[in-house]
């Protein structure tokens, strides 16, 4: 079998493949870059491999603000082949230049036509979480993340990424390098401590929200370790179940990473202590739930989401001791 086989068939569908064996994730795409010399876009003809944590993804798909022009940018460059293959990206590079004026409206097209769909997978992806792993309600609270999943899964069909998940499994494997023609050769390659197979069981998913379901039963299984980062309140990968801040430039730093800042900047407030805090989660997960039982109905649907979305200020105002307890409370009352 062609060694470059699996290649092949990543690219042919979103460019991205799952080990989980090893809990890697995949990702070829074809840099995109931008030439000041001839201020064109320049597209590489030849693919980049880029292998990485599994869930990586998933934080860069839920920190990614795709009502932001820049921030669907920055998801593209990384992820193109996840928002229209590779046939398509080739035409709007002649040659493989672009100009700047061509690229930004081919970009600005593409975001008008997808951010609509991601918004609501991010929206998506934002209850599944809370439900299984960030806020588990009474009920919930006595059985594992997976086992919470299957529950939401079956009380809310209309949660499309629980249900809309195709994937095709790909197994093969690999030797490190070339390792001759002949059996002797092949033998005399494996003789060699530094020469080894690799065992590669792929799943290649069909669609954007196979990517997710599949990053978020990884997580739910405790495969891996997604935290919002207690500096930045960033999603990111932990290599350690203990960590609690990314590696990112920390905000209002130059230099100094999150993690490097540590506990000098860790919230005042600890939620399973803090009354006002588990009366705001209480009434959080009630909307949360609400509105993954009644999709169709806008009225829970824009109640959670208006919630949500000024909830997280407020909580962030109120851990830095910008908001009182008393005037935190009372919003959470009159927006209950």
């Amino acid at each position: 079998m062609n060694e470059n086989a699996y290649i092949a068939d990543i690219l042919s569908g979103l460019g991205l493949a799952i080990n989980e064996k090893n809990n890697s994730e995949i990702v070829i795409n074809y840099p995109i870059n931008f030439n000041k010399k001839t201020m064109k876009f320049v597209i590489d003809a030849n693919y980049k491999i880029t292998i990485q944590q599994l869930g990586y993804f998933l934080a860069d798909f839920l920190n990614a603000n795709f009502n932001e022009y820049n921030d669907f940018l920055e998801f593209f460059t990384k992820y193109s082949l996840s928002l229209l293959n590779y046939a398509k990206l080739k035409k709007v590079f002649k040659d493989g230049f672009c100009n700047e004026t061509d690229f930004q409206n081919f970009i600005s097209d593409l975001h008008i036509k997808n951010k609509n769909l991601l918004n609501k997978l991010q929206e998506q992806t934002d209850m599944i979480l809370d439900y299984c792993l960030v806020n588990p309600n009474n009920k919930a609270k006595n059985y594992s993340p997976i086992e919470r999943l299957y529950v939401l899964r079956r009380i809310s069909p209309t949660l499309t990424v629980l249900n809309e998940n195709k994937s095709a499994y790909y197994s093969t494997h690999l030797f490190s390098s070339y390792p001759g023609a002949t059996e002797k050769d092949i033998y005399d390659f494996l003789s060699k401590k530094n020469n080894k197979v690799i065992e590669y069981d792929l799943i290649l998913p069909y669609d954007i929200s196979s990517i997710i379901y599949k990053s978020i039963c990884s997580i739910l299984k405790g495969n891996v370790y997604l935290k919002s980062c207690k500096n930045c309140g960033r999603y990111f990968i932990a290599t350690n179940k203990a960590y609690n801040y990314c590696d990112n430039i920390a905000p209002g730093e130059t230099t100094k990473t999150c993690r490097n800042i540590g506990r000098k900047s860790t919230f005042q407030n600890n939620n399973e202590n803090d009354a006002v805090l588990k009366l705001y989660y209480k009434t959080y997960n009630r909307k949360s739930m609400m509105k993954s039982r009644n999709l169709d109905i806008s009225k829970y649907v824009n109640d959670f989401n208006k919630f949500k979305e000024i909830g997280k200020k407020k909580v962030s105002q109120y851990k830095k001791n910008k908001l009182s307890a008393e005037d935190f409370k009372n919003w959470i009352k009159k927006n209950s």
